[in-house]
């Protein structure tokens, strides 16, 4: 299986990414997309690593989508557009897949009781953050205000997602980690070799290991080995921690997901058992 060419063989200009990385939020995606930055043989827009087009912005049109972060590309065997909310967007996905047919796409997935945590703990500890820097950080989009809100400006304790009025969230928490249902969702609209998923687990028992695996499926160089390979990037703090959560709320959240880990592991052909 061939990549889709990234030129137009009448214009020779620039067309469209040939790889997605659809996400999850909170799983390393930021880490990934930087070894992206340094390979020679990937293209990935430089400070862009959440572009989100086929959701937030596809009323612009494919043209401002090329123009505003593939301009610049000359060379390259790999686009890569990383995007953490196309997982969860089936009007996303439905895009990606009219305008991108032949496009790979790739997620990586962590312990979704542990990812849900952090996606909380990033918003509630992190909110009066100063603004990004985006050698080290995926960004905050409050950066993005005319004034821009001092102090703290989010106090959701997580607790909240099991209430029945607090869906919303739910869904912003929680929803994120029902992995095999996002995947299905992918496979309704792809071949079933056009999806890689990766877990993050394996990505810390070896990162070379990891990267050299994602690398070949995006059919470029795997030996190639990122100098940020052992550098943290957006890190977690103590307060982040997912060790932190109480024991009775991670006992309800584990019963949350248990249905879809089971299907995961099914959809894998792999043992997820650590995770329920």
């Amino acid at each position: 299986m061939d990549l889709p060419d990234i030129t137009d063989s009448e214009k020779g200009s620039i067309v469209l990414p040939n790889c997605y990385h659809i996400g999850a939020a909170k799983c390393a995606s930021t880490w990934l997309y930087h070894a992206c930055l340094e390979h020679p043989d990937i293209y990935s827009p430089p400070e862009n690593d959440n572009l989100n087009f086929f959701l937030l912005h596809y009323d612009r049109g494919l043209d401002w989508y090329r123009s505003q972060y593939f301009g610049a590309v000359s060379e390259g065997k790999a686009i890569v557009d990383f995007s953490n909310a196309y997982m969860l967007s089936d009007i996303a996905l439905d895009r990606i897949a009219r305008d991108t047919p032949n496009a790979r796409l790739t997620c990586l997935i962590r312990n979704p009781v542990d990812r849900a945590y952090l996606h909380w703990a990033h918003s509630y500890y992190k909110s009066s953050r100063p603004p990004a820097d985006p050698a080290t950080d995926s960004g905050n989009p409050l950066d993005a205000a005319v004034e821009r809100p001092s102090g703290r400006t989010f106090a959701i304790p997580l607790e909240v997602v099991r209430h029945p009025n607090g869906w919303v969230w739910g869904r912003a928490w929680l929803e994120p980690g029902l992995y095999a249902a996002a995947i299905r969702r992918v496979q309704a609209r792809f071949p079933e070799d056009r999806l890689r998923v990766f877990v993050y687990e394996d990505l810390l028992r070896s990162p070379e290991e990891f990267l050299s695996s994602y690398f070949e499926y995006l059919e470029v160089d795997p030996s190639f080995v990122p100098a940020c390979i052992n550098r943290e990037i957006n890190p977690d703090t103590e307060e982040t921690d997912p060790a932190r959560m109480t024991d009775d709320l991670r006992t309800q959240l584990k019963a949350f997901f248990r249905s879809d880990i089971e299907d995961l592991q099914r959809i894998l052909d792999r043992d997820l058992s650590e995770w329920l």
